[in-house]
Formats: C-alpha cells, sequence, structure tokens
C-alpha cells in the first residue's frame, strides 16, 4: 500500500549518489514530491589503489544534514550503504543494487577473488554500444542516446576501479540501518534470482528510473514517505 507523501515539515532532503560514471541525469524525469534531492559528483581519486573506505568518507563530507536520507542507484546503492554508518546508521534507499556481496552474480564474485576485472579493457567497454545498450536494458533511441552521452563521460579509470571494489566487496551482512530496495525484474546487471527487494518493478531494468520514469517517481515517493517516518523516530529515540 503506498504511503501518503511526507509534508514538508518532515525532514525531506536526501542525498543521491547516482550509478557508475552517470550523475542526475538518470533521474532528471524523475518527480520527487515534496523530497528535496542533493546530488552527490563523484570525485576523482586521491590516489590510484584509493581504498573503498576511504572514498566512502570522502564523499560524505558533500552531506550537511546530521540526520540524511540516502538514495543510491546501482554502484551508488552500495557507496550509501556504506556511508549510512558515518551517519547514525541513518535510512537508505537503494535502486537497481545490492545488500551485500552474497547477492552478486557468481561470475562478479568470482572476478573479483582471482582479479579477473582488472583486465577488462575499460576504455573498449565503455565504447561498445551494443553491450552496453543490452546490458542496461535501453530500447528506445531516446534511452540510448542517454546512456551513450553517460558512457562517454564516464572516466574509464574511475570506472575500472569501482567495477573491482563491487566485485570484491566485503560486506556479508545487511547493514544495521533501515533499507528500502527497488529493483527491475529484468535488470541484466544485478539479477533477481536471489534478490528479495521491497518493492519489484514488473518489466523494470538497470536504466528504469529513465524508461519507467512515471512508475519510478511514484515507488521513490512512497519509499521515501516510509524512510522519511523512519528518520523522525531515529531523531526522538
Amino acid at each position: 500500500m503506498m504511503e501518503k507523501p511526507a509534508p514538508r515539515s518532515i525532514a525531506t532532503s536526501c542525498y543521491i549518489l547516482s550509478g557508475l560514471g552517470a550523475d542526475e541525469r538518470v533521474f532528471e524525469q524523475i518527480d520527487f514530491g515534496p523530497f528535496s534531492p542533493v546530488f552527490i559528483p563523484w570525485e576523482p581519486l586521491t590516489e590510484p589503489n584509493q581504498s573503498f573506505e576511504s572514498y566512502v568518507k570522502q564523499l560524505s563530507t558533500h552531506v550537511k544534514t546530521p540526520n540524511p536520507i540516502l538514495i543510491g542507484i546501482s554502484f551508488g546503492g552500495i557507496v550509501a550503504q556504506e556511508m549510512s554508518g558515518l551517519f547514525g546508521n541513518c535510512p537508505v534507499l537503494i535502486i537497481s543494487s545490492v545488500q551485500t556481496r552474497l547477492e552478486l552474480t557468481p561470475i562478479m564474485r568470482f572476478s573479483g577473488k582471482i582479479g579477473l576485472d582488472k583486465l577488462i579493457p575499460m576504455k573498449r567497454v565503455l565504447k561498445n554500444k551494443g553491450i552496453n545498450h543490452w546490458l542496461f536494458g535501453t530500447k528506445t533511441e531516446k534511452e540510448k542516446k542517454i546512456l551513450d552521452q553517460i558512457l562517454a563521460d564516464s572516466d574509464p579509470v574511475f570506472t575500472k576501479w569501482a567495477i573491482h571494489q563491487v566485485s570484491t566487496w566485503k560486506r556479508r551482512e545487511k547493514i544495521p540501518a533501515k533499507v528500502l530496495h527497488i529493483h527491475g525484474e529484468n535488470d541484466r546487471i544485478f539479477r533477481i534470482g536471489n534478490l528479495n527487494p521491497d518493492y519489484l518493478i514488473p518489466g523494470g531494468t538497470h536504466f528504469m528510473t529513465v524508461s519507467q520514469h512515471e512508475k519510478m517517481s511514484k515507488v521513490i515517493q512512497d519509499a521515501l514517505s516510509k524512510l522519511s517516518k523512519e528518520n523522525e523516530s531515529i531523531r526522538h529515540s
């Protein structure tokens, strides 16, 4: 059952971490209702082998609210969950993501274990439109054009580093914070097989914030209303 939108008296600021190499373009058509999204940009690595923990802390400096709601899509969902602990286990909404490394596909875990991900020719992969359109599930020319622009703007060095962080993610237990999970049943990057999302989007792909933006707007507002109430209870506990 859908929640009523949160009134503006409730803290409605939320911080968003986009997917790999992406930015607010993947949320451009999303209606957040009463919620005020603040986009956290990906930043350059401080060193080639920067640790995941260090990078999460680096991005956390963008959060200016003591009790934020964090939103993360894909890799951003993993970052948001790890960042939650830096803000008193604040609530998190993840989209097209996973909650532990056990939810990664076997090939992803195996790739990280033997270092196969480091051999990926990232520049070629980012330019391979056919593979990327299939992986992200883009169908219309408009969707393909948006994805192509996002990938063309991606930094191959950062993208390879981030993929390595996903495939070697150590988390085996879910974080103690309240997490709501939205996932598409046709996601080809994080497959639905061993996931148990709170919201399952019929026909949803890894690009559904663009391809199903009207449906996703309603679901995101509903999830944020629930997390906002959770945040209020944390504040007054």
